[in-house]
């Protein structure tokens, strides 16, 4: 007997618990990046080290997903998430406790972004749990832009709470945040309706062992995975020298940081707008031509611009282009990968992208000209190039 197909309003206040534990989960993130050179004298330690609070959430994604996505696959989106949220709101309050010795406060972080993949990986697995075919692709859209706005948050409130050189305040605030967020998860969300939201939530879906040898005999999901290695990193890796990209160029921190926000501006503006064309079109392919096509051109006059009005013009859509593919590549990797589950997809899509920001920042962080990185985004707008003529070897997903 076939269940009820039914779509419930509790979805949103689902939709919303995860947008705020994932903007939490970024401030705790991003929370040493906007005082690198206060923590530099609060610590005594090198730039490469307060650099690291930040990359250790990149290095440990990489094996901590598979967990994380074995859990979700088998435990449901609740339990899944909810461990992220328990282990953000305990190292978030851990870390302030160690605030002034540096290796405690390190290890505390590492404890965090162990907690990241439990929530990232989580968001189609939410999308499918809770929200009709119609809506799927923009509330995974909404959900990853909660992860725009914590990086945001992130770098506007920081230097408001540091008080001189001391750091406590901002740490005994995230942990206080982290804390009480992470329980008003855990009490209030729930992992899915009492009847599904679509006849596909019901499919008898395969483990994440043998899922992940599906994925990977899948040549479509080989281009997004190489799409998401590529998207990904170099935003990442442009969001992390942004100051070296415009400090040769005559401007000053300052600028960097308009410079950067318009880029997350530029994600959420394009994330809102591609996510909701996607489920209302039921398109991927074009979409992500559309973005990818964006991303490249604006990369490429980022890489030769010296023009204040340019630099953030086209900053802004090169947010928009790469970030805006997000949603729609994770949605289109389910649709094309069923009966595998959401989070296997999600998770290794994810994973790729963390690894490829790791990679990228490391092998271009000296790939200059008398101090100028234009021959490093030269590289990745190639490389952003390649990944726009691959796409189009992906197909469009008949509507059903």
């Amino acid at each position: 007997m076939s269940e009820k197909i039914q779509v419930y309003r509790f979805r949103w206040i689902v939709l919303l618990l995860f947008m705020l534990e994932n903007i939490t989960m970024q401030i705790l993130w991003i929370s040493f990046a906007p005082v690198r050179s206060l923590a530099v004298t609060f610590y005594g330690v090198d730039f490469l080290l307060i650099d690291l609070l930040a990359m250790s959430f990149m290095i440990v994604y990489i094996p901590i997903t598979f967990l994380s996505t074995w859990i979700i696959d088998k435990y449901g989106f609740r339990i899944g998430a909810g461990i992220g949220a328990i282990i953000a709101g305990i190292f978030g309050l851990l870390r302030f406790i160690a605030f002034s010795d540096y290796s405690m406060v390190l290890i505390f972080q590492i404890g965090i972004g162990i907690g990241q993949p439990f929530i990232l990986n989580a968001v189609t697995k939410l999308s499918a749990n809770w929200f009709p075919d119609s809506e799927r692709t923009t509330a995974t859209g909404i959900a990853l832009l909660s992860q725009f706005l914590g990086i945001a948050l992130g770098m506007f409130i920081t230097p408001i709470l540091v008080i001189g050189n001391n750091l406590l305040p901002m740490l005994l605030t995230y942990g206080i945040i982290s804390m009480i967020t992470g329980i008003i998860f855990i009490i209030f969300i729930k992992d899915k309706p009492p009847t599904p939201p679509s006849k596909e939530i019901s499919d008898e879906k395969v483990f994440m062992f043998e899922g992940l040898r599906t994925l990977f005999t899948n040549k479509y999901f080989i281009i997004l995975f190489v799409l998401f290695f590529l998207g990904l990193g170099i935003f990442n890796t442009i969001t992390t020298y942004i100051e070296g990209i415009v400090i040769p160029r005559g401007y000053d921190q300052n600028f960097a940081g308009i410079l950067g926000a318009l880029m997350l501006l530029g994600g959420i503006v394009g994330s809102i707008i591609m996510s909701t064309l996607s489920d209302k079109f039921r398109k991927r392919k074009i979409l992500l031509l559309i973005s990818l096509m964006i991303a490249t051109i604006s990369l490429f006059i980022i890489t030769f611009a010296y023009d204040a009005v340019l630099l953030n013009l086209f900053g802004f859509l090169l947010g928009f282009g790469i970030l805006s593919a997000g949603p729609v590549g994770l949605e289109y990797a389910v649709d094309l990968t069923k009966p595998v589950p959401e989070a296997s997809s999600n998770g290794m899509l994810m994973m790729i992208g963390q690894l490829g920001g790791i990679l990228f920042i490391l092998s271009l962080e000296d790939v200059t000209i008398n101090g100028d990185y234009w021959p490093a985004l030269l590289i990745q707008a190639i490389l952003l190039l390649v990944a726009f003529v691959i796409t189009f070897f992906l197909k469009e997903k008949r509507n059903e």
